[in-house]
């Protein structure tokens, strides 16, 4: 039984945006990230090489998931239930920054799912 569940943040319409952004990147791309949250989803404590606090941003996290030489950050936090993760937006990183405001969105949508557990679903591997 996974230690983790990982959940997708869903718009107002109940589009699920972490799907869309997944498919909108290359196959061995979503494969890496697929394969990165299984293997998390296993160990109760994730190693700073895969998963890092935002500074600036206490409660988003990055998963740093590297394919073909490009930075991929999908951002979330914990919750809204205990031992779950809900993923809130999907970018890449270049230069050493994210696309501005993409932390933004982060926080924002998190206050959402904290507020309202129907804008989270199970997560949707490929």
């Amino acid at each position: 039984m996974p230690w983790w569940r990982f959940l997708d943040y869903l718009n107002a319409r109940g589009d699920n945006e972490i799907r869309n952004w997944v498919c909108s990147l290359p196959p061995h791309a979503q494969a890496k990230i697929d394969y990165l949250l299984i293997v998390l989803s296993a160990w109760k404590i994730w190693p700073p090489q895969y998963v890092s606090a935002l500074k600036g941003y206490k409660d988003i996290r990055e998963f740093r998931i590297v394919a073909s030489g490009v930075q991929y950050r999908p951002l979330g936090c914990y919750g809204p239930g205990e031992r779950e993760y809900t993923l809130l937006v999907g970018a890449i990183e270049k230069g050493g920054k994210l696309p501005t405001g993409t932390c933004e969105t982060a926080v924002e949508r998190r206050k959402i799912i904290l507020q309202d557990r129907k804008r989270v679903r199970d997560h949707e591997f490929s």
